[in-house]
């Protein structure tokens, strides 16, 4: 192939190619050097009294494979001189840094693999020193975080209808945890910070005044109190907004709570048959395929008290898929609790009481349709990460990994090189 053709899929147009050096089945050595003849001073910017002074050793730079072989650039390393600043310098390469062996394309590639998994598996992947990886992959951490929370800030700044999201997530279950801010609407999340109790969202809210600047209109969180005082501090007009995924796991547990009463009557066989297939009993009844809800109606057969438990949780479902407004949301849930108290059960009292202290915020829901199921999604994504990269002491590296790992959607390439 043209030695041109083989410089335009480089994609390096400051270099022009002279001849291929060597190539074998893993690599490929290429001669190349500059197409100007000069370059700057860069004390005064002019090229009129630079002259060149020589050359030091070649420069052995690694670049983007080509036909599936490892590229290496063979480059000259040109010493200049201007007389009018009496200084000397040496050519600098826009496509690769100072004293560097691999060029910002290469680098881009190689943290981008990196960042989708980890270190050791980009290494493998490009068939390069896992050390020089994670290098690689810690200077690009904080460029990439920054530039990423800059745009989610700036995106819910401007949003002309805020809608933040507020939840935590473990680092060492039922120990240590965090709590992550969320912008619902942009589906970015916009920063990461350490603790749930109360104490620890004031701190924040006070070393972060623009936090406090965002005008939300409405935040989704659980049933958390320190939560919702907080942001009644720091937001008071903003709509609070029980998550209707954690609202309704109350009521979930309370109909697993009757099952596993129910089931300590039953007979072994029955036992057994409802023992196994008691997750058919959470989700909505239309979501089942036929074949689940002939098997649920086996087990809701076993007794009078399972079913009325579960005529209430569907009752549920369906007075938040199918109240139109509040006012209709406020009567539909005063008849869901009256509901409830013809169910004589612990649980089932006891998840009513909840219900009823935060009658206002589970409404509020009908204010504003939104759910914090895309957090719950990120979760995921925060624990998979966490998992990958054995929960990284470094906080400021494990809180950058976490907000590119979450904000990954708007994630570029070409932003590496720089």
């Amino acid at each position: 192939m043209p030695l041109q053709y083989i410089n335009e899929m480089l994609g390096l147009p400051e270099l022009q190619l002279h001849k291929i050096v060597s190539m074998d089945t893993q690599d490929i050595h290429l001669e190349a050097s500059p197409i100007a003849y000069k370059q700057p001073c860069p004390i005064c910017n002019s090229e009129q009294d630079v002259k060149r002074d020589g050359r030091n050793k070649p420069r052995k730079i690694r670049h983007l494979s080509v036909f599936g072989r490892k590229s290496y650039l063979h480059i000259p390393s040109l010493r200049l001189a201007c007389t009018r600043c009496r200084i000397r310098f040496v050519w600098t390469y826009g496509f690769v840094g100072p004293k560097q062996r691999y060029s910002r394309a290469f680098r881009a590639q190689t943290v981008e693999q990196a960042l989708g998994s980890t270190s050791a598996h980009s290494a493998r992947m490009q068939d390069a020193p896992a050390s020089t990886v994670q290098r690689m992959h810690q200077d690009a951490l904080p460029i990439e975080s920054e530039r990423l929370v800059e745009q989610a800030w700036r995106e819910a700044k401007d949003s002309k209808v805020l809608v933040l999201g507020i939840d935590d997530f473990a680092i060492k279950k039922g120990h240590t945890y965090n709590t992550g801010i969320h912008n619902l609407r942009g589906e970015t999340m916009l920063d990461l910070l350490a603790g749930r109790k109360l104490e620890d969202l004031r701190a924040y809210a006070r070393q972060h005044p623009d936090f406090l600047a965002l005008n939300p209109k409405a935040v989704a969180m659980d049933l958390a109190q320190a939560y919702h005082t907080w942001i009644s501090e720091c937001f008071p007009c903003a709509i609070r907004i029980a998550d209707r995924f954690h609202v309704h796991g109350y009521v979930i547990e309370s109909v697993q709570e009757v099952r596993k009463s129910v089931q300590q009557t039953l007979s072994p066989r029955a036992k057994a048959i409802l023992k196994s297939h008691h997750r058919l009993l959470n989700p909505p009844v239309d979501s089942l395929p036929e074949k689940n809800k002939a098997q649920l109606e086996i087990l809701l057969a076993f007794s009078p008290l399972l079913c009325s438990v579960w005529e209430w949780k569907e009752a549920f479902s369906q007075w938040y898929d199918c109240s139109s407004n509040v006012c209709i949301a406020r009567l539909g849930f005063t008849r869901w609790l009256k509901q409830g108290e013809k169910i004589d059960y612990n649980a089932v009292r006891s998840a009513l009481k909840t219900m009823r202290n935060w009658q206002d915020e589970i409404v509020n829901y009908h204010r504003c349709r939104w759910t914090n199921a895309t957090v719950e999604g990120r979760h995921n994504r925060i624990k998979a990460y966490q998992r990958r990269h054995y929960f990284t002491r470094n906080r400021a590296c494990y809180k950058a990994g976490i907000l590119i790992e979450c904000n990954r959607p708007v994630y570029r390439v070409e932003k590496f090189n720089r």
